[in-house]
């Protein structure tokens, strides 16, 4: 009986050296390591764009706006929302550059924030054709 034991406990550090051997040895590459800011900083500008855009029409309109309808982003340095239908607006457009905030905040026809960017090449994002 205590041979098993002896021979259990064996085993498993055989395993955990095994294990940490694996884990020791596997090096993350500059690709992987470069995705991985790719995507957290894409994350962190989405949700910074749709915290403080959310907040901005809010308070224009008066009504929380939820899923934005449309949106545009290049993932690095500006992100666009479009949201339709919100409350007492048709059409609410918010545009968020990393590390200026929002740039362009227009409800149905009016312009409530507009600020020449240089740093980005965003456009507004085009209407609809069945909105002009």
């Amino acid at each position: 009986m205590e041979s098993n034991v002896v021979k259990g406990a064996i085993g498993f550090a055989i395993v955990m050296i095994v294990g940490f051997i694996i884990v020791g040895t596997t090096r993350e590459t500059q690709q992987e390591k470069m995705q991985g800011a790719f995507l957290q900083t894409s994350n962190l500008l989405s949700s910074l764009a749709l915290d403080k855009c959310t907040e901005a029409v809010k308070n224009e309109i008066g009504t929380h706006p939820y899923s934005p309808s449309e949106s545009d982003s290049d993932h690095v340095k500006y992100v666009t929302l479009i949201w339709n239908n919100v409350g007492s607006a048709k059409r609410a457009e918010c545009r968020y550059v990393m590390d200026q905030g929002i740039t362009l905040l227009k409800i149905d026809d009016r312009t409530i924030i507009e600020n020449d960017v240089a740093a980005t090449t965003a456009p507004s994002a085009p209407r609809p054709v069945h909105h002009q």
